[in-house]
Order: structure tokens, then C-alpha cells, then sequence
């Protein structure tokens, strides 16, 4: 079992973390629970609560609804989330995750059109804009003076119209309307429907690609490659874009996309090879009220977070919350409506569009300054890394999780295992 003890100094400065391993057999739990019990009451018995205060429970945590990104082939992941949906009694709506596996409308075909607009985007070199200086950089690449690998000002860089433009005020103009890389994909999602068809075909004749780009060897080559960018246009020409990178994005994407199409206020979004501590509901409805309106993001699980515990708490009464500094991996975050059009305006913004993984995507927002984010610190939910990577395949990043401590305080998961070790079932 593993508990993480996070000590502060007065100040809330962060003193240490230290992780320790306890070994306690779960012959050992506690008695028998009452037979008469639901599953999740018989899961609250395990073990001792946290005594923060429970108000009303809400399957979706207090949000308009917790969305979960899940590939359908992967039935094990499926089950594992309904096994926490039922213990901590929530309500889960499945969103199907674009697959690199499909051939279907959200599948390859899809992925590897995202990656040649990608690769297109940043071949052209639009005169008007040369001219007008719109361009915050561009048609000057030159090396890092520290990473060989590495390229300045790469490609020209500009914020789509309408993401700057909706900044101030997200909500005023609730229409998102089709832009910027959405027209990229529309010929696939339209040609399944038939409807706006035309529209998408037209737009497609106005931004031709390359013919040769099709060709089944050219797209085995080196050149068809597309490297990653960061922070705007800075080029990374060691590594190059894949198509489970993309399909990971696309999908949540398309999740942040749904809080808008359904306008709620609020949704959480978790992947689907997680555990949740086992006091989430009562550690939210504490936290919760202590958020500016303002916020955008809220990561109740992260990686490569180190920096994030020396951030200071965000009011007196807050005992987990911080301002987020530098953080990724998005397998449980909290989007507000207002966060969900910023995002969904800003990540079509063509030259920034797919053009990293979707984690690091948004971590350059917030570092910006364009999203306002803030961070749980110990996390809420927890990467399992047990089963393979959909993104990395062959990898399971187990060792990763071992060394960088990310434990929950309150494994739901091991509370199971304890239920089923005193039932036998």
C-alpha cells in the first residue's frame, strides 16, 4: 500500500515529499462488510474516509458530466472504468477515441490527412502576410545555439482571427462555427453523412496538397516526416508527429468540443487507464469553491509536475490547490465552458493545430498566458501504466511510474481489491 506525505513549512512553501511503501496483506483488511451494502458503500468500508466534509453526492462530481476518451477495441480498459464507475457510484459517458487501428472516419485515413495539412501548413508561405508583418515569426529559421536538433522560428507562426479576437470575452460569441483546421478533416466526417459535402469539397479545391504526397513510396521517406513544434514554431528535428500522437489529440479535441455542443458549464475529462483516490467527491467539493471564475483548466492528475508543489496554495482554506506552473499528461482534467471555447478556438489555429502532443499543446496555452490553469498537488488520479501504451505501443511507462512517485493518497482501485479479498468475489 502506498501512502505520499506532503509536508509544508508556514509559509506553504514545500518542505519535502516522501514516499513510503507499506506491505499489508490484504488478508488482513478490515472485517467482513455487511452483506446488504452496495458496491460502493461496501468499497466506503475498506477503509478509514477522509475527513473532509461530504455534502450531496453528484455522479458527475458537480459537473455537467465526466466524459471518458476509450478506445472500443480495448474491452479491458472498459471494464476497469466501470468497475471505478460502480465503486465510486459516477456516471461515465464514453466518448470512442480516434484510432490509428480504424480505417474508418475516425480512424488512419483521418490521422494521416491531420499530419500532410500539418506538413502543407507549414510549406506555405502566404505574401500577403509577409507583407502586412501579421506574422509573429517566421521565414527565418536559424539553429539553437544549445540543441542541434532543435530549430528557431522553423515555419511562419500566426494565431487564427478568431482565437485572438474571442480572448477577451469566450462566451459572447457562443457559435463556433467551422475554421481553421477543421476544414482539414470535414471531406471524411461529411462524406459519411452526405450533408455540407460540397462545402468541404470546395474547400479542399482551394487548398490542394502536393499529388506526390499520395504516393505509397514518397510517404515511406524521410521527407514526408513531420516534426514537432514547440512553444510556436520551434521545430524539434529529432523526433516526428505519429499517428497515435494525433489520434490522441483528435480525441480530446473532440471531448472539449462536446462540453461546447452541449454548453455545460463545467465537464471532466479522464483516459482511461487511471485509479481516482478514493475521496475525490469530498477533496472537490472542498477545493472547488475556492476557484476564480476565471479558470479554465484544472488538472486533477499530471506528470512531469515537479514544479508544481512549489507553487503556493491559491486561498488560506485551499489544501490542494495551486497555480499550475509547468504540467502534462491530461488523463483527468476539469475544463470550464469558457476553457472549452479558448481551446477549441486556439488548438484549430492552423499553425499550431496537431502540431505537438495534445498535453504539451496545452501546456504551451498556459504558459502563455492564454488559458488560466491550476493543479492538484497531491494528484487526484493517477496514470495505472499497467496495461500497453496506445500511444507509445510495446511500452507500458511502468518504470517511469515507479520513479517519479505517483501514487494516490487513496488507491480506489486497491479499495476494491480489498472488497473483493473479504467477499471472495
Amino acid at each position: 500500500m502506498y501512502y505520499t506525505y506532503v509536508a509544508f513549512n508556514d509559509s506553504n512553501q514545500f518542505a519535502h515529499v516522501e514516499t513510503e511503501t507499506k506491505s499489508a496483506p490484504l488478508s488482513q483488511s478490515p472485517s467482513h462488510p455487511p452483506n446488504n451494502l452496495s458496491f460502493s458503500a461496501q468499497v466506503g468500508t475498506a477503509r478509514a474516509i477522509s475527513p473532509f466534509a461530504h455534502n450531496t453526492h453528484s455522479r458527475t462530481l458537480g459537473t455537467g458530466a465526466l466524459f471518458v476518451i476509450s478506445l472500443k477495441r480495448v474491452e479491458s480498459r472498459h471494464k476497469q472504468m466501470n468497475l471505478l464507475a460502480k465503486a465510486l457510484d459516477l456516471d461515465f459517458t464514453y466518448i470512442d477515441a480516434t484510432d490509428a487501428k480504424s480505417s474508418g472516419a475516425y480512424g488512419l485515413p483521418r490521422l494521416e490527412r491531420i499530419i500532410d495539412r500539418v506538413r502543407w501548413q507549414r510549406n506555405r508561405l502566404d505574401e500577403e502576410d509577409i507583407k502586412d508583418g501579421s506574422m509573429i515569426a517566421g521565414n527565418h529559421p536559424r539553429p539553437s545555439d544549445n540543441n542541434p536538433n532543435l530549430i528557431l522560428d522553423a515555419f511562419p507562426f500566426r494565431w487564427s482571427k478568431d482565437a485572438l479576437d474571442n480572448l477577451a470575452d469566450p462566451l459572447a460569441n457562443d457559435e463556433l462555427g467551422i475554421s481553421g483546421s477543421d476544414y482539414w478533416t470535414l471531406e471524411l466526417e461529411r462524406s459519411e453523412s452526405g450533408e455540407g459535402l460540397e462545402e468541404a469539397k470546395a474547400w479542399e479545391a482551394r487548398h490542394p496538397m502536393p499529388a506526390h504526397w499520395q504516393d505509397p513510396s514518397w510517404r515511406k521517406s524521410r521527407e514526408a516526416l513531420v516534426n514537432p513544434a514547440f512553444v510556436m514554431n520551434n521545430m524539434e528535428k529529432s523526433q516526428h508527429i505519429a499517428p497515435p500522437d494525433v489520434a490522441c489529440a483528435d480525441s480530446h479535441i473532440r471531448a472539449i468540443k462536446e462540453i461546447i455542443r452541449r454548453k455545460l458549464d463545467s465537464a471532466i475529462i479522464f483516459e482511461d487507464d487511471i485509479d481516482i483516490d478514493f475521496s475525490i467527491e469530498r477533496i472537490l467539493q472542498h477545493e472547488w469553491p475556492l476557484l476564480p471564475s476565471t479558470w479554465d483548466v484544472l488538472y486533477l492528475g499530471h506528470c512531469w509536475s515537479a514544479t508544481e508543489p512549489v507553487q503556493p496554495l491559491i486561498h488560506p482554506k485551499a489544501t490542494y490547490l495551486r497555480k499550475t506552473r509547468h504540467t502534462l499528461c491530461l488523463h483527468a482534467y476539469a475544463v470550464s465552458l469558457r476553457g472549452a471555447y479558448k481551446l477549441a478556438r486556439f488548438l484549430r489555429s492552423p499553425d499550431f493545430a496537431y502540431s505537438r502532443p495534445i498535453d504539451h499543446l496545452i501546456k504551451d496555452l498556459i504558459q502563455m498566458h492564454y488559458l488560466e490553469s491550476y493543479t492538484f498537488v497531491p494528484a487526484l488520479v493517477v496514470q495505472t501504466k499497467e496495461e500497453e501504451s496506445q500511444i507509445r505501443v510495446g511500452q507500458t511507462n511502468s518504470a517511469w511510474k515507479d520513479m517519479s512517485g505517483e501514487w494516490l493518497v487513496d488507491s480506489t482501485r486497491e479499495r476494491i481489491a480489498m472488497v473483493r479479498n473479504m467477499t471472495g468475489g
